[in-house]
């Protein structure tokens, strides 16, 4: 067997299969969205199309390094001059070094048109979140029953009678959605929407809820007053009182990124200057 051939057909397959998996996990919805609805496409979920694209992408590594081994001598070459002498500063070698620098520059100060990239990646998982919808807090479909309930306001007993009322089986409310939904054959989504009568009405919430609610990041200042009824001027007044930049139409994981905090940080010091 060809050492050589081996190594530059495996390079070449892996890589057109670290292409396609790579578009895939560009374009799949947010996690909490994926394990939520049970997302999948060409029968393989999220987590089975990121194992594929890691471990794909360890093979692709190793073949390129003994590609690299077994072509070291023609690499050396490239570092020459018209006169055979080594030449570390070639132009050749300058032009890959800059597009490196620019690529990693732009990636991580958000230059366009690399952010471009980005934004168009945000808008389709944002799509599948309007698609396949929110869950109700974050890894849900992980909660027992009992928990799910109490975190989501239902009545324990009357969303276990709904379910069997829906012909959904259950063990006991010790038993986690995601276990009901696949031996229900289910997703979690739709175990939720069967339970979801069973829901308590409770009082209006004055203020902020402890919890973050899911998607808060892709919201601007202004939805995000407007869902929860605030005063935008005041919140705006708020946040500048502590010396931050606010622009009311700027996503509110940029806008917290944009003064050195993360989204849930912003959210509890606005929660907190409420009070």
């Amino acid at each position: 067997m060809n050492l050589r051939r081996l190594t530059s057909l495996t390079a070449l397959l892996t890589f057109a299969v670290l292409v396609t998996s790579g578009a895939v996990l560009f374009l799949t919805p947010q996690g909490r969205v994926a394990y939520w609805s049970e997302w999948r496409l060409w029968g393989l979920t999220k987590e089975a199309w990121g194992a594929m694209h890691i471990l794909l992408s360890l093979l692709f590594l190793v073949a390129g390094v003994v590609h690299i081994v077994l072509n070291w001598t023609a690499i050396l070459t490239y570092l020459r001059d018209r006169t055979r002498k080594m030449k570390i500063l070639t132009p050749e070698f300058v032009a890959s070094a800059i597009l490196t620098a620019l690529f990693t520059a732009g990636s991580l100060l958000g230059w366009p048109p690399f952010r471009w990239v980005m934004d168009l990646n945000t808008y389709a998982k944002d799509q599948g979140s309007k698609t396949y919808g929110e869950p109700p807090y974050g890894h849900a479909e992980q909660s027992t029953l009992q928990a799910f309930a109490q975190k989501t306001g239902l009545d324990l007993e009357m969303a276990q009678t709904l379910l069997r009322l829906a012909g959904i089986t259950i063990q006991g409310p010790q038993e986690r959605i995601q276990d009901i939904a696949k031996r229900n054959r289910l997703t979690p989504q739709q175990v939720y929407r069967a339970m979801k009568g069973a829901e308590i009405v409770k009082a209006p919430v004055i203020g902020l809820p402890e919890e973050v609610a899911p998607g808060l990041g892709r919201k601007t200042l202004e939805e995000f007053c407007k869902e929860y009824k605030l005063d935008l001027v005041k919140v705006r007044a708020l946040l500048e009182a502590r010396n931050l930049k606010v622009k009311v139409d700027q996503p509110f994981r940029a806008l917290a990124e944009a003064n050195g905090l993360g989204p849930h940080e912003l959210y509890a010091l606005i929660r907190e200057g409420l009070k």
